[in-house]
């Protein structure tokens, strides 16, 4: 900014001579007009006189008294001159004898004092004023009784005002000069105060997003004109970046403590499944007479059921690791006794069809997971209409296990079948819309592919999980 004001005073001090010297020129050469013209008029009367009486002696001292000769002038060329042309365009009088003769014609002038092109053949009609070599001229009719008798020519002296322009401009231009050596110093010393405050806000902004803000410093000075206003706000921006700050480490805070609650709800959601599958089995059992109860077989659901109870957690956090158990007609015996164990199951019309008839490596908690969210799902919905069907279908075929479960009941618009697996999206009353979401990201993990579809009164859900990917050891 120093540099700055130094410029723009340098620049005012250019422009403001320019101005002076245009300005300067046009009044000199308005000035010379004027004394041209003042003194054509004083001599018009005495010459048309002279003319009327051909007095050469009297028009001749007339033109050359007031002017004293070209005293005052290094160089002749450069001194005014007068002359004064009878009716016919010759030479009556002038003053300076040698460059025009008496009696003789412009056109017998010395070569460089031609005035032929521009002097008239007969008097003009009215006065002009006219440039030539560097002078200027002003010529005018003589008139007696408004009959022309001659002209007359009173020309100034040579490049007389461009010698009076620079004399002037260079007294300007020392005054300006002088000016100029006490106003820089100055200019530099107050540009230098007006922006230190600006340079600490430089700093200040430079290290805003590089050093905390809580050990962020900026002293900037406060007051009521423009850089204080700019401190001002700059500390109310700081203020409230730090105060934006603070919101956002609790926002952080509390989005930990949700996600917490969302990954119980989760657990609560998928331990509540097999958990209450179990304790059918357990009634189921104590219920039975002695002589058909089947100890061996609840214990062998239960403990499954306490088995994918275990894995629940690594499944809702996606990281279903490959057990050795792998997937077997038995699990899908056990998903069929806990799905036929909810409460929905009992209005419900199910169908299970199973081409499985050996262990598929495929990791059996993570299947029977995809299997019983999917199969709950299916009785939920087809409980809420009247004739609800499900039907289950499971085959093993090209290197692929393919689920297939279908149900009928309300039909989902295709909008939200595009966000059917996105977490915490359900469209049951009291749902957390994390089971379908944990069935994507199971099957997503095991390379395999989900899809959903609803159309013709019936949903359909359709998983193919590749056997070489889930191959256990």
């Amino acid at each position: 900014m120093p540099l700055s004001l130094v410029a723009v005073t340098l620049l005012t001090f250019l422009f403001l001579s320019l101005v002076v010297g245009v300005q300067t020129r046009i009044n000199l050469e308005s000035d010379q007009k004027r004394s041209l013209q003042a003194q054509a008029h004083a001599l018009a009367p005495l010459l048309t006189d002279a003319l009327l009486h051909d007095d050469v002696w009297t028009a001749y001292t007339a033109l050359h008294g007031p002017r004293g000769g070209i005293a005052g002038y290094k160089e002749a060329e450069r001194a005014p001159f007068r002359l004064v042309l009878d009716g016919r365009g010759r030479v009556f009088v002038s003053d300076r004898p040698r460059w025009f003769p008496l009696a003789s014609r412009p056109d017998d002038q010395p070569p460089g004092h031609s005035l032929a092109s521009l002097l008239p053949k007969r008097p003009p009609a009215k006065p002009r004023f006219f440039s030539h070599d560097g002078r200027q001229l002003y010529l005018m009719p003589l008139l007696a009784e408004e009959t022309p008798v001659g002209t007359l020519l009173v020309a100034g002296p040579r490049g007389a005002v461009q010698h009076r322009l620079m004399e002037i401009l260079a007294s300007a231009l020392l005054g300006m000069l002088a000016l100029l050596l006490v106003i820089t110093p100055l200019g530099w010393v107050w540009g230098s105060r007006m922006v230190q405050p600006l340079v600490r806000l430089a700093d200040c902004m430079r290290r805003l997003g590089k050093a905390p803000l809580d050990e962020l410093q900026c002293p900037v000075p406060g007051g009521d004109d423009e850089i204080g206003q700019l401190a001002h706000r700059f500390s109310e921006m700081l203020h409230e970046l730090r105060n934006k700050r603070a919101l956002e480490r609790q926002m952080v805070t509390q989005d930990r403590l949700a996600a917490i609650g969302r990954i119980a709800g989760g657990v609560a959601h998928e331990i509540n499944n097999p958990l209450a599958g179990m304790l059918v089995a357990i009634d189921t059992y104590r219920q039975s007479p002695e002589g058909k109860r089947n100890p061996d077989r609840t214990l062998a659901l239960v403990e499954r059921g306490l088995q994918q109870i275990r894995e629940t957690v690594s499944a809702l956090l996606v990281e279903c690791r490959m057990e050795k158990r792998r997937f077997s007609p038995d699990d899908i015996e056990d998903i069929e006794r806990l799905v036929l164990a909810d409460r929905a199951a009992s209005a419900v019309e199910t169908h299970w069809h199973s081409g499985i008839g050996d262990e598929l490596p495929l990791p059996a908690n993570a299947v029977r997971q995809i299997l019983l969210n999917l199969a709950l799902n299916a009785v939920q919905a087809a409980a809420e209409s009247p004739d609800g069907q499900v039907e289950v279908e499971i085959q093993a075929d090209d290197g692929n296990l393919r689920i297939a479960v279908r149900n009928t009941g309300a039909p989902i618009d295709p909008a939200e079948l595009e966000r059917i697996f996105e977490p915490f999206h359900t469209r049951k009353s009291g749902g957390s819309g994390l089971g379908l979401w944990i069935t994507y990201q199971i099957v997503s993990q095991l390379h395999g592919e989900i899809a959903a579809r609803s159309e013709g009164g019936w949903t359909l859900f359709l998983v193919t999980l590749p056997l070489l990917h889930g191959e256990t050891a």
